[in-house]
């Protein structure tokens, strides 16, 4: 018995694997997903394994609304002389004052930054938006074997990992559908470079 294999179509395939540039495709994949990474943290506050980031602190809540004590409004009351109290009539009633000035040392008598953020307790990681920008700034990170997403300074990256503990999860990895979208573009691109 003797068996013929043909081989022929194997060089075809091994160019067309040939033609595969990996870094770009790393780069593409990073890319992409960046966008859906940045809305699932900083947006939905969501942790790599779906469920929420964390819950903010009523104490920090003030910070991020403004709402301080001494700035939310506070009606004045009028006492009669026979002891019958009513509310005064106040022009700004029902207002909130402005943020007010911090009162601790160093920065006593200095303005409370206004942040105007929802008074949603869900953590989304974002105060000063300063990490959302950066990583919205930054191209995809060239490292060993690809391409990550990330922040283009150390004290970005360190309050991630930072959270990452205090949280006591996983934000930064990709979530399962996340994995999902990075292989269905792989999969395109490498059906693409086969045809």
């Amino acid at each position: 018995m003797s068996v013929t294999v043909n081989l022929s179509g194997l060089d075809e395939i091994g160019r067309m694997l040939n033609s595969i540039d990996v870094d770009l495709l790393c780069y593409d994949v990073a890319y992409s997903l960046k966008a859906e990474i940045k809305n699932r943290i900083h947006i939905e506050g969501k942790a790599a394994d779906g469920s929420k980031i964390g819950t903010y602190s009523k104490g920090y809540m003030k910070v991020r609304t403004g709402i301080y004590p001494n700035t939310s409004y506070v009606p004045e009351y009028n006492v009669s002389k026979k002891g019958k109290v009513s509310k005064k009539r106040n022009k700004t009633a029902g207002e909130q004052k402005d943020d007010g000035v911090f009162t601790k040392v160093p920065r006593a008598g200095q303005p409370r930054p206004v942040y105007n953020r929802k008074n949603e307790t869900d953590v989304i990681l974002s105060l000063t938006r300063q990490m959302e920008k950066d990583m919205d700034a930054t191209l995809p990170i060239k490292i060993e074997g690809g391409y990550g997403i990330g922040f283009s300074n150390d004290f970005n990256y360190d309050k991630s990992q930072w959270n990452d503990k205090r949280y006591g999860k996983t934000v930064y990895d990709l979530t399962d559908e996340e994995e999902r979208i990075m292989n269905e573009i792989v999969d395109k691109y490498i059906e693409e470079k086969m045809q």
